[in-house]
């Protein structure tokens, strides 16, 4: 399984304008396509950063969404429209699900994500760490943890998401002291990230 994100950076000022814009565009193609893909704004990290997200089974079958929505006139149009609030093209992502800890709620109400790239030589170690992690964080939060993997634009790096219900929930999990367990695994990384790749954010569905 495939976790597919659009990642689009708003012009300073445009906000207001593009989260709108953004929710109807979504909801647009969701008709044409069948599909649920679901919006989400960043509160902590990159200001300004929302992204649309789904779920595939391929990359086929992304290519056929796409291709969907390319053969819809009014749809291109809208999204030539919307593109005016962007700072710059769109970055798009296609994560693999290496593990679920935890019963995976679609979509999450708001996420934490923490992603980083790793050295080509400690992949498997990594990744089987990240999944260590992940059920720590699950038997410490009882929130969902998903790990993903990405090939592209980065190759060799890992991702770990907190599935929530609501942000009130990320900030129970975080509000207490830390896990004794998760302070060990902390201790017991395989290497540490490929310098400057390490990124965090808290995000919210708003549609």
């Amino acid at each position: 399984m495939f976790m597919f994100n659009r990642h689009l950076q708003v012009k300073p000022g445009h906000s207001a304008e593009a989260a709108p814009e953004l929710i109807d565009l979504i909801s647009r193609a969701n008709s044409i396509t069948g599909r649920s893909a679901t919006v989400y704004s960043v509160i902590l990290g990159r200001f300004g950063r929302m992204w649309i997200a789904d779920m595939f089974s391929t990359h086929g079958e992304l290519m056929a969404m796409n291709a969907q929505l390319i053969g819809d006139a009014d749809f291109m149009a809208a999204q030539r429209s919307f593109a005016e609030h962007l700072d710059g093209p769109a970055e798009d992502f296609m994560a693999r699900v290496t593990h679920v800890a935890g019963p995976l709620r679609e979509p999450p109400g708001a996420v934490a994500v923490t992603n980083w790239q790793v050295d080509p030589r400690q992949w498997g170690a990594s990744v089987a760490w990240t999944h260590q992690m992940a059920d720590a964080q699950h038997a410490s939060s009882g929130i969902t943890q998903t790990v993903f993997t990405l090939a592209e634009p980065n190759p060799f790096s890992i991702g770990l998401c907190s599935n929530a219900s609501s942000i009130d929930d990320i900030d129970a999990a975080r509000s207490g002291t830390p896990d004794p367990s998760l302070l060990q695994l902390l201790e017991s990384a395989p290497g540490e990230p490929t310098a400057g790749s390490m990124e965090g954010l808290v995000a919210i569905r708003i549609a």
